[in-house]
């Protein structure tokens, strides 16, 4: 159910994709008002966030927070207004045998090309598995077996869907989806330069 593409990669080419990159700005135009909401679940440290259309049935997007436990991730999903709308055990819905240390490296994805977006994530803290999650239930969709060092999202491809992108090692992969696009005329989510942006300035702990 995939298609994969290997590249490999010098030395400079692997040093490029671990350099951290220059500071997001403000996209023009854009009128800076002050703090829009503040909100807390019972002061827990979200750490790693995702941002994306994961309930389209609800106005605007939705904030997937990772939880800042070591082991036994305990995720929640914030709305539009900043209300906790789900929270779960990452344990009782990730596969028996992912590591017990969770997710890293959370992006959102456009990988089918519907309405709704999943995240991509890799095993924390090891070279490990990638797989694609439903953020609201946690419930993982594919597991591509890997030695993951690194993962990125982009697309690739052309077809306004996004493909994986893993850094493992002196190789890099890209895993696209085969299945055929339901809005083929969608337009390209990476010709918006604030879409763009946020998906090329790669950072632990931002969206």
């Amino acid at each position: 159910m995939r298609t994969t593409t290997v590249v490999r990669l010098n030395n400079s080419a692997r040093q490029s994709l671990h350099r951290n990159p220059v500071p997001r700005s403000p996209r023009k135009g854009t009128r800076l008002r002050g703090l829009v909401w503040w909100k807390t679940n019972r002061r827990q440290e979200p750490q790693n966030a995702a941002v994306g259309e994961f309930d389209p049935t609800r106005p605007g997007l939705e904030i997937w927070c990772r939880s800042r436990y070591d082991t036994h991730q305990k995720p929640w999903v914030l709305d539009a207004q900043g209300h906790v709308i789900v929270q779960y055990e990452l344990d009782k819905v990730a596969p028996p045998d992912w590591t017990e240390k969770g997710l890293e490296e959370i992006a959102p994805i456009q990988w089918t090309g519907a309405e709704t977006q999943v995240a991509a994530a890799k095993e924390r803290h090891k070279s490990g598995d990638v797989c694609l999650f439903e953020p609201l239930s946690g419930q993982f969709v594919v597991r591509f077996t890997e030695q993951a060092d690194r993962l990125y999202v982009a697309d690739v491809s052309g077809d306004w869907r996004e493909e994986i992108i893993v850094v493992s090692g002196n190789k890099l992969r890209i895993y696209e989806n085969p299945a055929k696009n339901p809005r083929p005329h969608q337009p390209r989510l990476w010709a918006q330069q604030h879409y763009r942006r946020s998906k090329m300035s790669w950072n632990y702990y931002s969206p």
